[in-house]
């Protein structure tokens, strides 16, 4: 096992501060790519249009949602 010399504060501080704004920014597209995609299946409902591609939008808006929230656990200071 190698142990790894740990980076100082004034190194990682900027990094956590950007990694956050980053996770922050994936959980807000992610939260507005789920309302999108309701309201799209709101509107392919009242027109009785086919809905088969909100469900790639749907899970899309998912993904992005829970990866942005795995990052913030993975980089809160333990």
């Amino acid at each position: 096992m190698i142990a790894a010399k740990q980076l100082p504060p004034t190194v990682t501080a900027p990094l956590i501060q950007l990694f956050g704004w980053v996770a922050w920014l994936a959980i807000l597209v992610g939260i507005t790519r789920i309302i999108w995609a309701g309201a799209l299946l709101a509107i392919r409902v009242y027109r009785d249009e086919a809905i088969e591609g909100l469900i790639a939008a749907l899970v899309g808006g998912a993904v992005l949602g829970s990866a942005g929230l795995i990052a913030q656990a993975v980089l809160q200071p333990p």
